[in-house]
Formats: C-alpha cells, sequence, structure tokens
C-alpha cells in the first residue's frame, strides 16, 4: 500500500532536521512531503538538505488546517492509500507511526487517531489546553454516537475513503480539528483511536499561543455548529 506521511510545517528550523532524521531512523516503505504553511525561516531549505520533497504555501493560511487541505488534495492526486500528518515541531515520535496505520492497513478503520489520554504515557499536554479537549471530545462523542479522548490530536492516520472525500468531493474550507473529524464520521469514516507517546515541543512556539487559548472553544462551537447543519448534505456527498 502507498503510505504519504505529511510533515506539516511553519518555522520550524528549529525542530525539523531532528524531526525528519527520526523519520527517516524509522521509514517503513514509507514516502514523505513536508507541507510548509509560507515559512519565513530556513525550514523548506533543511528539509530540501535532507532529500525531503515540499509543497510550499505562497502566503500562510492562518493556521495549520490550510495543510490538511493541501496534503489531501495530493494524496488523492498522486493516489496514495493511507495518508498520516505528522507535525514538524518534534512533538510526534515516529515510531508510534505503525500504532495509527495499523487500523487501516487491517481495514478496521478508516480515520485513526493517536491518543494521548487512553493510557496516559508521554506529554498530556498543558492544564488549560486538556480542559478544552475534554469538553470538545464529550460533545464530538456525544455528536458521533462513540467516545473519543483527543480531537486535536495532530497525530493521525486516514484511509483512501477519507483521502477521496476531502481530496475530491469536499469543496469547502477545513477549519478545525471538530469539523475534520464529525465531516469524516458524517460520511461514513470509520473512526478509531490508538494509544500514543507524545513529546512537549523543546523549541518554538506552538500556534495555540495565550490569545488562541481564549478564541479556540467559541470557533470550535461554531464549527460544530456549521458541521451538524451540513450532516445532510454531506450523506448525500459520500454516495
Amino acid at each position: 500500500m502507498k503510505v504519504l506521511i505529511a510533515i506539516i510545517t511553519y518555522n520550524e528550523a528549529m525542530n525539523i532536521e531532528s524531526t525528519i532524521q527520526e523519520l527517516l531512523d524509522n521509514n517503513n516503505g514509507y514516502d514523505f512531503l513536508l507541507i510548509d504553511n509560507a515559512s519565513t525561516d530556513n525550514t523548506c531549505a533543511l528539509a530540501k538538505s535532507k532529500g525531503i520533497q515540499s509543497v510550499v504555501h505562497c502566503i500562510n493560511s492562518g493556521g495549520a488546517m490550510g495543510t490538511v487541505t493541501s496534503y489531501f488534495l495530493y494524496a488523492y492526486l498522486n493516489n496514495y492509500d493511507i495518508l498520516c500528518q505528522f507535525d514538524g515541531d518534534g512533538q510526534h515520535i515516529a515510531s508510534e507511526l505503525c500504532k495509527i496505520i495499523e487500523p487501516i492497513i487491517a481495514k478496521e478503520a478508516d480515520y485513526v487517531i493517536g491518543s494521548r489520554f487512553l493510557t496516559k504515557d508521554g506529554f498530556q499536554s498543558y492544564f488549560f489546553r486538556r480542559i478544552g479537549i475534554l469538553l470538545f471530545a464529550k460533545l464530538n462523542s456525544f455528536i458521533i454516537r462513540q467516545r473519543v479522548t483527543d480531537v486535536t490530536s495532530g497525530f493521525r492516520a486516514y484511509g483512501k475513503n477519507v483521502i477521496e472525500f476531502f481530496g475530491r468531493r469536499y469543496k469547502h474550507e477545513i477549519h478545525d480539528v471538530n469539523q475534520l473529524l464529525l465531516l469524516s464520521s458524517f460520511g461514513g469514516a470509520r473512526i478509531h483511536e490508538v494509544p500514543v507517546k507524545m513529546r512537549e515541543r523543546k523549541h518554538g512556539e506552538s500556534e495555540f499561543n495565550f490569545i488562541n487559548a481564549f478564541s479556540f472553544p467559541f470557533k470550535g462551537l461554531v464549527n460544530i455548529l456549521g458541521c451538524l447543519l451540513q450532516g445532510n448534505q454531506i450523506k448525500k456527498i459520500r454516495n
């Protein structure tokens, strides 16, 4: 099966070399692609020096979800069977990739989330962010009638059906992970969580800064409402 690891970045020059080297050291026949959100540092040059191909946004999309749209389109156009998101900030662990890929290979899932909270190993995020994650996890679990614990996890894998859905059928922007999860579920994807470990970021700053910590809940609720309004339309699109 063709597997693409999409490394998403924005100004990760201090993290990207070690992240890529770890991926190369744990490569099980995967293809790698850097999706860069218009970095202003030398992130892309460092990736190129490691032999990694890049797709670079000419302007910043305003958040990481812009890179998600790009990697879905790339994976669809290049006929990949499995697509994985791997953050370029060093928090994800390359040896854990097999955990999120295996349920798709085994045809048990179409959308796999690597969850920090199933076994509570490794870095568990910061206190106030965990509160937000918990609230949205409960809300999303209620809507899709299935327990999910780590809705904001960037460590995800998608099967062919989800790649085709977002790469060809769904024509709108993707604003946050709540929207991505709900639309996938409405589109018929089988959602699955697996326990993974993550690290704390060593260098740079997350896009979830002090201001975003307050705006994230509001935007999340708006996106969830939008998804609910789109529910019937999505069921038609999937057919």
